[in-house]
């Protein structure tokens, strides 16, 4: 990077934040998606613990 001139040093030096800015979009593209992976995940392990609950529950008795 031969920056002799400020402004060539200015261009390099915003070209960089873009670039840090896009990866850091990204980076918080790919955490929101798992954490939303990981809440549908659990959302979906109570929902089919409380029906089985709800079906056990709900059988006649075998006494």
């Amino acid at each position: 990077m031969a920056a002799g001139r400020p402004r060539s040093m200015l261009a390099s030096i915003v070209g960089w934040v873009i670039v840090a800015l896009v990866l850091f979009w990204l980076l918080g593209a790919v955490i929101g998606t798992i954490r939303f992976l990981i809440r549908f995940l659990v959302w979906a392990i109570v929902l089919v613990a409380l029906v089985a609950l709800y079906l056990n529950l709900r059988a006649p008795a075998d006494d």
